[in-house]
């Protein structure tokens, strides 16, 4: 999985740089291992992260200046856009923000929560996915 952005808004092309050395960096990948083995069995966490290290999968992220609109970053048609009227606080907040909503596009493309993890209630995805983003965040310390 990687994500694609060609604007022009620095700050965003730099959470998006950011976002995709944490994707790819052995320390997330370590916790990401970790955070999967507390709720599964190790076969399904290694075919959940073989899925994402060997995915070709681009996702396409837009900024959009929307000063006066409260959407931050949200999942659109095109795939992630980021409202960069509003991006005033601190990077590693909105890689975690903006991973959390790929790997939201990585699972509705793949159904990984559906056929690898087996979640079928809503919430416990979205506790997974937001999980996820925490782990991003935090592996954007190292």
């Amino acid at each position: 999985m990687k994500l694609i952005y060609n604007g022009a808004h620095l700050k965003v092309y730099n959470i998006v740089s950011r976002a995709n050395q944490v994707i790819e960096s052995q320390y997330f990948q370590k916790d990401l291992k970790e955070f999967l083995n507390l709720h599964y069995n190790e076969k399904v966490v290694s075919e959940f992260l073989n899925r994402l290290k060997d995915s070709d999968f681009n996702i396409n992220v837009n900024s959009n200046w929307m000063p006066f609109s409260k959407r931050l970053i949200y999942i659109d048609k095109n795939g992630i856009s980021v409202n960069s009227g509003i991006l005033n606080k601190a990077s590693k907040f909105y890689v975690g923000l903006i991973l959390e909503k790929a790997f939201l596009i990585f699972d509705q493309k793949y159904d990984i929560s559906n056929k690898t993890l087996m979640i079928k209630d809503l919430e416990e995805k979205e506790d997974v996915l937001q999980g996820i983003g925490y782990l991003a965040t935090t592996a954007g310390d190292r």
